[in-house]
């Protein structure tokens, strides 16, 4: 065997054991889910299977819960998605400047994103509570009376602003790219006569579109997601249905398939999740042309 071989059999023999659990656990499961969506399984009759062609995908887009579940997960992403990734670009701004304890501060910043999804959840319910909660006593300083932020008509807002609350976790990522942005670039500006807004405008945040495209994306996929967080700050149940304005579709998904055993549409409800998710992808890639900016464009 020749040495490039041996190099070559080191490689696939190191790289096996990801594979083979990305097979089994990811690939296979994936692709089951996938057949199962276009039959009749409901748990308990793999005996006498049945195909049923598009009729749980036709299914989806006729059922109300869906739709409605849907847009309330698309509304909440439209409002999470920017202001988080507005959020963790202010808080890296501030943090990168040169202050004393700076790293403590970024510790500080960046725990919420650490904090386990429960504990996050059971903390914020004690935070809202209508009885003693900390942000009622707040409002109550100012005059304002107690809200019911579990209620119809906030329920939406106190799960907007828990998730805003793990906003931290994008810090990390929005410092290492204000780090590798070139100092002269700012003394160039400053001979120039150019000011703090005018920096920022003009070399930090076209420097910085990569990484808020980055973190934009990740958004997308996972606030589309959200599953534990509406379930939990209502209700203290798993499979519990909350409150009608934190319906998401992940919950309608997981209340088809454990709730009511309807496995195959719900593997249809996630396919077509996924199909979303796709497609905002695509279009947030199509569109990066437009607004994200690279310094090798500038090198062509």
């Amino acid at each position: 065997m020749t040495e490039k071989n041996r190099r070559i059999a080191a490689f696939y023999l190191m790289i096996s054991p990801w594979f083979l659990i990305f097979l089994f656990l990811g690939l296979f499961p994936l692709l089951y889910g996938l057949y199962l969506s276009f039959t009749n399984y409901y748990g308990f009759n793999m005996q006498d299977l049945d195909t049923v062609g598009w009729h749980n995908y036709r299914l989806v887009f006729t059922d109300t819960d869906a739709m409605y579940a849907l847009g309330r997960t698309l509304y909440y992403t439209a409002v999470t998605v920017p202001l988080s990734t507005a959020i963790a670009l202010g808080l890296a701004l501030l943090l990168n400047r040169h202050i004393p304890g700076g790293g403590v501060y970024r510790t500080i910043f960046y725990l919420p994103s650490l904090v386990p999804v429960i504990s996050t959840i059971l903390m914020w319910k004690i935070i809202f509570s209508s009885n003693g909660g900390v942000l009622n006593a707040i409002l109550g300083l100012f005059g304002i009376e107690p809200i019911n932020w579990f209620g119809y008509d906030y329920a939406t807002t106190s799960l907007i602003i828990m998730s805003l609350w793990g906003a931290g976790g994008g810090i990390l990522i929005n410092l290492a790219g204000l780090k590798g942005i070139p100092r002269d670039l700012y003394e160039a500006a400053s001979i120039d006569g150019a000011g703090v807004f005018q920096n920022f405008r003009r070399i930090t945040l076209p420097l910085m579109t990569p990484i808020i495209f980055f973190n934009v994306l990740m958004g997308i996929i996972g606030s589309l997601q959200v599953y534990l967080q509406p379930i939990l700050l209502n209700g203290s149940e798993l499979l519990a249905r909350p409150i009608q304005p934190n319906y998401m579709y992940v919950v309608h998904a997981f209340q088809q398939i454990f709730a009511s055993q309807r496995f195959a549409y719900g593997m249809a409800l996630l396919w077509v999740l996924f199909v979303v998710i796709l497609a905002l992808s695509i279009v947030v890639f199509i569109t990066s042309k437009y607004w994200v900016y690279y310094e090798t464009d500038q090198e062509r």
